[in-house]
This record gives C-alpha cells, structure tokens and sequence, in this order.
C-alpha cells in the first residue's frame, strides 16, 4: 500500500523507524538573491523529523543531499539507531516535504546557500537540541548536505563533537573548462533575472538503475524510485540556473585561502572511489589544507555510498565508527569519574 500517511511517506519495502516523528517549523524569509515570485518576503514552513534510539548514548543530525528527503534514509536511520544514536532530520527548503522557493515545484532552486546554512542553525537550534538526550552530538551529511554544514563549521560553530561528510558537495566532477562555462553561465542567467529557469538536459539518474550513477544497488535504488512515485509532490527534478550559480559560488568560497581556520570540529570526509558526480580530488584537497579535515576512499563505490551495495556500506560504516568511537570513550571515561 502506498499513501501519504501522518507526513511520511510509505511504501511496503521501507517500514517507518519505531517511535518516529514528524514536524513542521518555521524559517525566516530567504535572502536578497530570491528569484521566486515574492519569496523574499515569505517565510518557509519546512519538514523535520525526530527518530529516538532505544537506549541512547548520544546524537546526530542527519542531513541528505539534493533531490532527497527523510524517507530515503529510513535504512540509515535504523543503522544509527542501532548505534545508539537519536536521529534529527529535515528536508531543505526547496525540496522534499518542505516549502518550495518557485511555483513549479519540480525546479530545484535556492537563492544562497546561506539560506541553507541559516536555515540549519535554526532547525539545530529550535528542533533537534530539545530532543536530544545527554551524550555526544555529531552532524552525518551526504553530498549538497555537506557544503552548507562544513559553511556552518567554517563560521566556529561548535555544537558538534564530530562531523562525518559522506561525499560532501565540495566540487563537481566536470573538466575544469566545464565548470568555467556552468559558472559563467549560471551567473549570467540568474543576473539577467533568469535564475528560476530549469536547467534543460540534466539526468535524473533515481528514476532509471541502468546506467545510473548512484549506487550499483538494483533494491535500494528502486526503494527511493517507488518513494517518489508514492509522492510526487516531494520530488524535484532539474536544478534551475539559481541554484547552480548559488551552488557554484558556495564551492568557490569554501576553497578560499584560510576559509575554513575557524573550524574548530574535527571532520571526516568519505569519499567514493567512482564518484561522477562530485570531485573526491577537492575531497583530498580540502583534508590536506587542514588540520582537523581527514579524508578516506570508498574503493569502487559510486556516488550514493549510503546506498550502494552491502559490501560498501560495510566500509562506510566502519571508517564512521572508527572516527566517532573516541568521543564516546571519552564521554565514558568523565561519566565514571563523575560517579
């Protein structure tokens, strides 16, 4: 049976976690470089949803990637539950359950990734503080969900203990001349008043396994594809011009010297070997400019690691735990001196 029941979508082959739930909250208005019809002056009413561990020893914001929403993650949810982990997630504005930014709500758009980021600190703020327990808090992203935390990080934000980018958004994977011409024209278009428009001959790669590249996984890749057939209206589809240039200009920044010297969490980057949608190469990069930036490699994993073949997600998982596991020592360790 597939309905749209209570907020979440369900479908037979992806059971909603136990004791799961579903929120709205409110956003202030996207900033100056709105291109939607008065959404400058309108708020955004957005999706959120709170998923307890049975025994909880600490917390973690998970945050997915472009096209995505909180279903698609139930499986991961389940994985960090059984970790021990509370789970706070949201769609972003512009995508999923939560308000659009244009009238078509196939277009992905955003104005400034900014917007992301202010729209993060509030649902970290207002949403998933109040309902994490005592213990460790973490932030685990994938893809566009890591451009606006590691932005969030880079400004000295220190809500978090670790951070886990599963194949951040740093950069594309396109020759460098592509990215010259996608920058050019994206700033061209958005500040000729065209960034609402939808870029023409973007693949989809969710709504068909052959040749896609996402993930080798035939089950997981149908799940997400019998997902967005059960709610259409959760879907996006091609990324406008708005949100390219919005994206593009987000990637340059974070790569600007000494941009992210303020980051006071330490962060691991996990890269997928066979990644065609963003570059690993600027994932090596950004670890060796820093410090407290570690970055590892999926051997023959595609894009979607999360949801990639058994084999991959094992590896994920282990380097996940690797990473997290002295923080948890060490909250064991003040916890019995305390006692």
């Amino acid at each position: 049976m597939n309905a749209l029941t209570a907020d979440f979508i369900r479908i037979a082959q992806n059971p909603v976690p136990p004791h799961a739930e579903v929120f709205h909250f409110t956003a202030p208005p996207a900033g100056r470089h709105a291109t939607a019809k008065g959404a400058e002056k309108e708020a955004a009413r957005l999706r959120g949803a709170f998923f307890p561990a049975p025994a909880p020893r600490g917390n973690v914001v998970l945050l997915n990637g472009r096209c995505e929403f909180i279903e698609k993650y139930f499986e991961v949810i389940e994985d960090l539950r059984g970790r021990g982990l509370n789970v706070a997630t949201m769609d972003w504005r512009g995508q999923g359950l939560s308000a659009r930014m244009l009238d078509d709500p196939l277009r992905g758009h955003i104005d400034d990734f900014q917007t992301y980021t202010e729209d993060l600190r509030l649902f970290i703020e207002t949403e998933a503080a109040p309902r994490f327990t005592d213990g460790p808090r973490l932030v685990m992203t994938h893809s566009m969900g890591g451009l606006p935390t590691l932005r969030l990080l880079a400004e000295g934000y220190e809500g978090f203990e670790r951070a886990v980018l599963c194949a951040p958004m740093l950069r594309l994977a396109m020759p460098a001349a592509l990215q010259l011409f996608a920058r050019a024209a994206s700033a061209t278009m958005t500040a000729a008043g065209a960034g609402g428009m939808a870029i023409a001959g973007v693949k989809e790669d969710s709504r068909e396994f052959e040749g896609n590249v996402l993930t080798a996984d035939r089950a997981r890749h149908e799940r997400f594809r019998l997902l967005q057939e059960a709610a259409p209206r959760a879907c996006v589809a091609a990324p406008t011009y708005g949100w390219l240039n919005a994206a593009m200009t987000a990637m340059d920044d974070l790569f600007k010297p000494g941009r992210l010297a303020g980051l006071k969490t330490p962060v691991l980057i996990v890269s997928a070997e066979n990644d065609r949608l963003v570059s690993s190469t600027a994932h090596e990069a950004l670890a060796a400019s820093y410090e407290l930036i570690e970055n590892v490699t999926v051997p023959r994993a595609l894009h979607e690691i999360l949801m990639e073949e058994d084999n991959f997600r094992t590896a994920y998982w282990a380097h996940f735990d690797r990473f997290i596991e002295p923080v948890f020592a060490l909250a064991a360790a003040n916890g019995a001196a305390r006692a």
